[in-house]
């Protein structure tokens, strides 16, 4: 992609997001949740061990698990509705007329929402002071948690007409990015029954890596399984959006 390209789109994005700074502000939730955690939930755990003797430590990978997949669904829900304005004001049909193929406009919505969704989870997770991991692996780990976002905001751009509609959709996705959680209680191997859904890998590579367990077979399968589900959902968008008259 020309270097020109490039700052041409990164020009629209931050002009788009200085018109509606609620989307701005909404990028830095990952960290403020991740001090909010911080502060939190150490003193909730204590508050139930010394109420019923319920040790919430137990449950301190479950937690995580489901925080790590907070920001690429944060990052994918912002470029979503990015998608959206654009759309609305026909950005995409203006494009086809430019040096900038589709192909290229679309690599650049893929890598921006996997490059900041990574970066937030790099930031925030150790900030939370909970279920630490070595860097390599809490770096490998978000790079699959952060397949995500880029497949979230691409089906949010095809599914939803309008941004109200798209706030709909949104809870929808990002319920499905988190229900993995649930397997958490399920024993293995029956649990790997939830790798149909792509957040369950980084997800299960997490658990694992917090106990010292191998998680690089959990890792390589989940880059697999969100490779295809981003493949798919750049499929769907093409098919739905930009082929359109």
């Amino acid at each position: 992609m020309r270097t020109t390209a490039l700052t041409a789109l990164i020009d629209a994005d931050s002009r788009l997001l200085w018109r509606d700074p609620l989307l701005g502000w909404v990028m830095l939730l990952p960290v403020g949740l991740a001090l909010l955690f911080r502060l939190l939930i150490p003193k909730v755990s204590e508050l139930l061990l010394a109420a019923g003797g319920f040790d919430l430590r137990s449950l301190y990978p479950l937690i995580m698990g489901g925080y790590l997949m907070t920001a690429p669904g944060i990052v994918g829900m912002v470029i979503g509705f990015l998608f959206l304005d654009e759309r609305d004001a026909r950005t995409l049909t203006a494009l086809r007329v430019t040096p900038l193929s589709m192909r290229r406009y679309l690599a650049y919505r893929v890598a921006l929402p996997l490059l900041v969704g990574t970066g937030s989870t790099l930031v925030g997770y150790p900030l939370t002071g909970i279920t630490p991991v070595r860097f390599t692996a809490l770096l490998a780990i978000a790079l699959v948690a952060g397949l995500s976002a880029p497949s979230l905001a691409l089906v949010l751009a095809a599914a939803a007409p309008n941004k109200v509609a798209g706030f709909a959709v949104v809870k929808v996705l990002n319920l499905v990015n988190l229900l993995p959680v649930a397997a958490f209680f399920v024993p293995l191997p029956l649990q790997l029954m939830a790798g149909v859904l792509p957040a369950y890998w980084p997800m299960r590579a997490l658990w694992s890596a917090a106990a010292g367990e191998p998680y690089v077979v959990y890792l390589m399968v989940g880059a697999i399984v969100g490779i295809v589900a981003l493949v798919l959902a750049a499929s769907i968008f093409e098919r739905r959006l930009l082929r359109r008259g």
